[in-house]
């Protein structure tokens, strides 16, 4: 049975047991979760089962749901995914667990212990952005370089408007 742990709020420590298909959160007295928190909405968000687990929705709130730290509008709910409807905290407990195991230890005869240690950037290093590296704040060399340009281009005009009018008068 998939399980919501109040982390924080009036009702930190509180397990609810998700036994609905579809379960209303928020601080209005019709919620099946009730929160009594000011930065809950009084129909926050909906738990509704996806599957094995639950998946969760935003219905329209003032201060938002966030999953992982991530705002959503809706997303489907992982094992300890963490769940913060305002300001109050909860844990997602579903009933499929991930099936994690440690790495079998190594039969090359290598001690990894130390594997990452001391160790600086490759020779080949570099980013793998598609945007680039990123801008260095301040102008650059180049806006130095036209603008050198435009000043000596402006006062060649003028220079050469100068001489101009100075051969017609003499």
């Amino acid at each position: 049975m998939s399980k919501l742990h109040i982390l924080s709020g009036v009702l930190e420590g509180k397990i609810y047991d998700l036994v609905e298909d579809r379960v209303t959160i928020g601080r209005a007295m019709d919620n099946m979760i009730r929160l009594e928190d000011g930065t809950v909405s009084h129909h926050h968000a909906m738990l509704l089962v996806d599957g094995t687990d639950y998946k969760v929705r935003d219905l329209n709130s003032t201060n938002g749901s966030r999953v992982n730290g991530m705002r959503i509008i809706e997303t489907r709910l992982n094992h300890g995914d963490q769940l913060r409807l305002g300001s109050v905290e909860m844990r997602y407990e579903g009933d499929t667990k991930k099936a994690s195991q440690p790495l079998p230890p190594s039969q090359s005869g290598v001690d990894l212990t130390n594997l990452g240690q001391h160790s600086g950037q490759p020779p080949t290093f570099s980013s793998v952005s598609p945007f680039g590296r990123k801008k260095k704040n301040g102008p650059g060399i180049w806006l130095w370089i036209v603008l050198g340009l435009g000043i000596a281009a402006v006062v060649a005009v003028v220079v050469v408007w100068y001489l101009l009018t100075k051969l017609k008068m003499g």
